[in-house]
């Protein structure tokens, strides 16, 4: 699995890290904002949070990357260790929950894993969820954008589509992104339909697919 350290994810036996995301959605959260804001500048919870998603979404991306394989990380919230990596967060998982993909695992990706965390870091950062949810997508459509194969290609149009997110959420956010365009197109120009507030942090400019930037 050292592929997935692309996704700055490592599969180990026996991972640890500072906190475990059941932690950082819960009685560690404001040490975990602390970390953040330290390292990166951040004025406030609400760009932190988002600054921490858009770390999070490699993780989901990892998750994702491995259902286009043929596998699927099982793990409880609690087994997804945050490890500090030269001033960065990334994550650590133990490799005893990777098994074989059966039916309902993307389901299960965006349910159990992408919208607790998301609904948490909402309501603890008072930041806008679609903001959280774009940051996720960023990182899921360069990583779809590198694969080519049936499975891969199969898990992005169940993504587009309202049903797998349902009843929980009422539309697809990651067709809502595309805004209008179709798949490669969008991958091919990548542009936000948000800010992710990366901005607010001082010295750093709007990035280049920013809808803010001129």
């Amino acid at each position: 699995m050292k592929e997935l350290e692309l996704f700055q994810t490592k599969v180990r036996d026996g991972a640890i890290g500072f906190m475990n995301m059941e932690q950082a959605m819960g009685s560690q959260y404001t040490e975990l904002m602390k970390e953040i804001t330290q390292s990166s500048g951040a004025p406030s919870e609400a760009v932190a949070s988002s600054i921490f998603m858009r770390r999070f979404g490699f993780f989901i991306t990892a998750q994702l990357y491995l259902l286009a394989h043929g596998k699927m990380w099982d793990g409880p919230l609690a087994e997804v260790h945050l490890e500090n990596t030269e001033g960065h967060i990334s994550f650590a998982v133990d490799e005893r929950f990777i098994r074989e993909r059966r039916e309902g695992d993307l389901e299960s990706v965006l349910k159990d894993y992408v919208m607790p965390v998301i609904e948490s870091f909402r309501k603890a950062g008072h930041v806008s969820k679609i903001i959280l949810w774009e940051n996720i997508w960023g990182y899921a459509i360069w990583m779809y954008g590198m694969q080519d194969s049936e499975q891969a290609r199969q898990d992005i149009e169940a993504l587009m589509e309202a049903e797998i997110w349902q009843p929980e959420m009422r539309k697809s956010f990651f067709r809502q992104f595309l805004a209008g365009r179709n798949f490669d197109e969008a991958k091919t120009e990548y542009k936000r339909i948000t800010c992710c507030l990366l901005k607010e942090v001082p010295g750093t400019d709007k990035c280049p697919y920013c809808p803010l930037a001129k």
